[in-house]
């Protein structure tokens, strides 16, 4: 069974599109666990996300998390199953990615897709396909949030807000395990006017980023 994770504090209105690119995937064994946070307890946005509650989609209100890396950290305690998967609430997945992904397991530890943008950019990340040398997490983040799966006990997140992925991503490069991007675009990844790649602060923190996990022979 695949786990795939699900963090919301903004972006409700996005979680029925989200939501039906999960429950038209062609591999069915899998749960999603959907942490709300930032909330109050019980708040109206927990009580309408909770209808959604089954024996396959569990809804957690983590009124107690106050970041997506807490909450994620949250999530990932309360599951067992050795793979795991990431779905940002507004972004997207075609039917057969996740029976696409799992014909890699075997060989990596680490596995995205391309992707494609769509919202307020309409192209491609240009990310590197295949299999991902290490030297490459030196310029870019080649792996789309939203694609990744990944194993279960290297998931833990740190406080940095915006590129948690990426530092993540890093740190699990340098322990030496092996990523490769589906080349095949299996995500729709929707770009808002403010993402965070946008701003001077981001690019800060990939930069710091870089020089803690390689040294700082980096750029950005």
């Amino acid at each position: 069974m695949i786990s795939i994770l699900m963090p919301i504090y903004n972006g409700v209105e996005y979680l029925r599109e989200s939501l039906s690119s999960i429950i038209l995937q062609t591999y069915e064994d899998w749960e999603l666990l959907i942490g709300i946070n930032g909330y109050p307890a019980k708040s109206k946005i927990w009580r309408k996300i909770n209808d959604y509650n089954s024996n396959k989609i569990k809804v957690f209100d983590l009124y107690m998390c106050n970041s997506k890396s807490q909450t994620l950290n949250e999530l990932i305690k309360l599951t067992v199953n050795d793979w795991v998967c990431l779905l940002d609430v507004d972004d997207i997945w075609e039917p057969e990615k996740l029976e696409t992904q799992l014909k890699y397991i075997e060989k990596y530890q680490v596995i995205g897709t391309n992707a494609i943008y769509f919202g307020d950019k309409n192209n491609d990340p240009k990310i590197p396909l295949n299999e991902i040398d290490i030297d490459v997490f030196k310029y870019v983040n080649p792996i789309i949030n939203s694609s990744a799966m990944f194993l279960r006990e290297d998931a833990h997140w740190l406080e940095i807000k915006g590129v948690e992925d990426y530092d993540m991503w890093c740190r699990i490069a340098v322990k030496g395990r092996k990523f490769f991007n589906v080349p095949k675009i299996l995500v729709n990844h929707r770009i808002h006017k403010n993402s965070a790649f946008n701003n001077l602060s981001y690019n800060e923190s990939i930069l710091k980023i870089r020089e803690k996990y390689f040294s700082g022979k980096c750029r950005i």
